[in-house]
């Protein structure tokens, strides 16, 4: 078995990035079971452990107590045991705290593996007490942008389109906070690069045979970029929303409507 820190914290990227860098990890850690690596790949190897938040649902006490038992008993493959926590922003605060003593000594060469997004959302007790991995920002899944993303940034940040336009594109991602979360890392992010110039917009159009051209951050006009600024802003205040508890639908829409109003004044 190969040595490792007991508590580590994965974070940027994107969440299969994340994955894959923790089971590499593991992939080693669990070196004496010659058997290991293919039975990770597999989703089978019996010493490695996931846990996930249910669908719309944070990370609670009873969990994590259910995790310190699980580390109390013997491996059954190795000499030691694992466990991946996929989603670390959805461990809620009296879950985090009742972390704290698993992480300071865990029992016998047992490791946890934290994945994050943003690692700044668990407690600064929590942090102080893993080994970080950053995996950088994440891109978007596509070089360029789809038609779907284009509209919403001319119905949203030009005030081209309408809203009940917009609001029709955004209904695809309402049907979960899970989803909801991921498009919104995905277009928070689209809006920052788009921006700063990283991403070429070539020619939007309102769909009335009407177009324009932002494809370079000189091109962009600075009232442009800054909407674009505040959208990433209303982005990851949207995410905050939904973490705590808000429903998707309503939290897509609020942030469409306060990105119509400012494109629009």
């Amino acid at each position: 078995m190969a040595d490792l820190t007991h508590a580590i914290l994965i974070e940027g990227g994107s969440h299969e990035r994340r994955v894959s860098k923790a089971l590499e990890l593991l992939k080693g850690f669990f070196s004496d079971d010659p058997a290991a690596a293919a039975k990770i790949d597999g989703g089978i190897f019996e010493d490695l452990f996931f846990l996930e938040p249910a669908e719309g649902k944070d990370i609670l006490v009873e969990q994590i107590e259910d995790l310190i038992e699980l580390f109390k008993q013997k491996p059954f493959a190795s000499t030691g045991k694992a466990c991946i926590i996929t989603r670390g922003e959805r461990i809620n605060v009296p879950a985090q705290n009742k972390m704290l003593k698993l992480l300071e000594e865990p029992a016998g060469r047992d490791v946890i593996v934290i994945l994050a997004e943003n690692g700044q959302k668990l407690l600064p007790t929590i942090r102080s007490r893993l080994m970080r991995i950053w995996l950088g920002y994440a891109e978007p899944d596509v070089a360029v942008p789809t038609e779907e993303m284009r509209k919403l940034v001319a119905a949203l940040v030009y005030g081209k389109g309408t809203l009940a336009g917009a609001n029709t594109i955004l209904s695809g991602y309402d049907g979960s906070r899970e989803e909801a979360g991921e498009f919104l890392s995905s277009f928070g992010l689209l809006l920052r690069n788009f921006s700063v110039g990283r991403i070429s917009m070539d020619l939007i159009s309102d769909g009335e045979g009407s177009g324009w051209i932002a494809d370079s951050a000189g091109r962009i006009e600075q009232e442009h970029a800054d909407r674009m600024c505040e959208g990433v802003f209303l982005a990851e205040r949207a995410r905050n929303d939904l973490e705590r508890g808000f429903r998707a639908k309503y939290v897509l829409r609020r942030m469409a409507l306060a990105m119509r109003i400012k494109a629009c004044n």
